[in-house]
């Protein structure tokens, strides 16, 4: 990391070894290849790192796309961290590699096709943090029936798209990053498709209220994070519909602001976190 490299063909002139040819006749597998803040690296000699095996590849901070990792001859790679300028999902790159995890944050995607889509199959991790996207195409999680991590922060999404599917399949999703999508309410079927979700991620949006049948679908939610949304309008034992819940993060909301900041209902919560305002008379809070 934090080196010269332009091209990744240099690696096979300091590490002979590395690739298939070398005095032994064996290639190597990498658990990591670790390239990142390399910020000339911009090419990729095509078979360069032939027959090299890598688990985990991490190419942020450098201008290599992860289109590019595709020539290199890998005979392996199961995750992959990128930065991207082009405007379209590694799909290719997925598909050849059957990738388990795909990382793309802050780069130029903007929109994915049911193109790109249909290559994902394989998928179990999937991060679009600062992609551009405002809105997901339909049957997104159910062409990926494998993933299990997601994340979508700082994006602008119309949420509402996220269980937009046909069929009406369920996701095998256990965690879901929203932050920063500057989201202002959550209709009802929000979550409908996503039952398995463990961990739901909401800090620095803009929500306001909040109703407990908005989480009727999320039986198996251990942790939600809430901190800094507005949160003025709280329902009635608005946590009553997740009784797994055991961490409730809601730093820097107003929270206690509300007519009834009340935490019936939240029966197998034992870590909450919250900044308790500077008020002429005392807080009280029903736990």
């Amino acid at each position: 990391t934090l080196s010269c490299l332009q091209d990744m063909g240099e690696l096979a002139g300091m590490f002979p070894d590395l690739v298939q040819g070398s005095s032994s006749g064996v290639s190597w597998t990498l658990k990591m290849l670790d390239l990142s803040l390399n910020w000339g690296l911009k090419m990729a000699s095509p078979g360069s790192l032939q027959g090299l095996r890598v688990e985990i590849l991490n190419l942020r901070g450098t201008q290599l796309g992860a289109v590019a990792v595709k020539a290199l001859g890998l005979e392996k790679l199961d995750v992959l961290y990128a930065q991207t300028a082009t405007a379209e999902l590694a799909a290719e790159t997925v598909a050849h590699f059957e990738l388990q995890g795909l990382t793309v944050e802050r780069s130029k995607i903007g929109y994915i096709s049911q193109e790109a889509l249909a290559s994902c199959r394989s998928l179990e991790i999937l991060g679009l943090s600062g992609t551009g996207l405002t809105e997901l195409p339909p049957g997104f999680l159910a062409a990926m029936p494998r993933l299990r991590r997601l994340d979508l922060s700082g994006n602008r999404l119309q949420i509402t798209t996220l269980c937009r599917n046909e069929t009406g399949d369920a996701s095998g999703l256990t965690t879901l990053n929203l932050s920063g999508n500057g989201l202002s309410t959550l209709p009802p079927a929000t979550f409908s498709c996503v039952p398995h979700l463990r961990e739901l991620l909401l800090p620095y949006n803009q929500l306001l209220s909040l109703q407990g049948h908005l989480f009727q679908d999320l039986q198996q939610l251990e942790t939600l994070n809430l901190d800094k949304n507005p949160l003025l309008n709280l329902g009635k034992s608005w946590l009553a519909a997740l009784p797994a819940l055991t961490t409730l993060s809601l730093l820097d909301t107003q929270i206690l602001r509300s007519p009834d900041p009340s935490f019936w209902g939240a029966k197998s919560l034992h870590t909450l976190s919250l900044r308790l305002p500077a008020l002429d008379a005392p807080a009280v809070l029903s736990l």
